[in-house]
């Protein structure tokens, strides 16, 4: 069954390189969330969400994407914040756990990226991304917001069918003056933004609500259905129609597009890396031992087998 829409769509003096380089500095300074007073910045978020490993990576994209993975992780922030305040960073074993977990990822690093470099190259990367294209192709993708409600007597809102239909026709009308056509100057964009994230924290019956309803960047084959048809065929900065899925009645709002592409060369990079590592996995042990027995000509090793029990 093709998604219902119940009501219609509301329409449709610095050199420029220092210029664009002050622009980027600037948004990765750019707060996207903060936990007590610590902020976390686009920057860091970037950061942070490269380290996650690709298999986990897809299962996030298709649930939320990066707006998921920042809610776990201010989950994980306010843990570890009251972990600090308990001062349990101090004791004896937790240090030692700390220090191993530093000691481990400091030789992983050291031999991807110094004792393996000449083994897996650039060139050999680059290679392996121009000859085969088709591993690093991006599909398109939309940043998406939703509002959703949910008919369900029994359910936490309890509303009937009838119900919360009508109680988002009620949310439709209120959102309408933000989303008039032809206004799209960044004050109207922000505050558009604003006031949908507003509504949909107060009264979106999904986990997403607590983003402003923000679904993250999402591809193709990731959503319901009929969520994904009409989503995918809003254009950018328009409110939808109210929107029947099996889930409940959505207003769906598109902040962004990405047409489908190839991912370039050093976005790919890392998992090229990880890649090659693991195809010259023997080589790479070979020259670790290589340089280890090295090293300990050069050093004074003292070992005390009495002292082993």
């Amino acid at each position: 069954m093709k998604g219902r829409t119940i009501l219609p769509l509301l329409a449709l003096v610095l050199p420029l390189a220092a210029q664009e380089a002050v622009k980027q500095v600037n948004a990765g300074d750019k707060p996207v969330a903060t936990i007590n007073g610590e902020v976390i910045t686009v920057a860091r978020l970037d950061q942070l969400w490269s380290r996650v490993p690709t298999q986990t990576k897809t299962q996030y994209k298709a649930n939320g994407g990066k707006a998921a993975f920042l809610n776990n992780y201010i989950g994980k922030r306010l843990l570890v914040q009251e972990a600090l305040k308990h001062g349990f960073d101090k004791k004896p074993d937790v240090q030692s756990d700390i220090e191993a977990a530093r000691e481990s990822a400091l030789f992983d690093r050291y031999v991807r990226d110094v004792v393996a470099a000449p083994i897996v190259t650039d060139a050999e990367a680059r290679q392996f991304y121009d000859a085969s294209p088709e591993n690093f192709k991006i599909p398109e993708k939309i940043k998406v917001r939703h509002i959703v409600l949910v008919a369900d007597p029994t359910g936490p809102r309890g509303k009937t069918k009838e119900e919360a239909l009508e109680a988002m026709q009620k949310i439709s009308i209120e959102l309408h003056p933000y989303f008039r056509v032809g206004d799209q100057t960044e004050g109207a964009k922000a505050t558009r933004l604003r006031k949908f994230a507003e509504i949909a924290a107060r009264s979106s019956d999904d986990g997403s609500a607590q983003q402003g309803g923000d679904l993250g960047w999402v591809e193709k084959g990731t959503l319901d259905p009929q969520f994904e048809e009409a989503a995918f065929g809003l254009p950018v900065g328009v409110l939808s129609g109210i929107v029947e899925t099996r889930y409940g009645y959505h207003l769906i709002f598109v902040e962004d597009k990405q047409p489908a592409g190839i991912q370039p060369f050093d976005e790919a990079l890392p998992e090229i890396r990880e890649f090659l590592m693991a195809q010259h996995q023997a080589e790479v042990v070979t020259a670790v031992q290589r340089l280890t027995t090295e090293l300990r000509l050069q050093s004074k090793v003292a070992v005390y087998p009495e002292n082993i029990k």
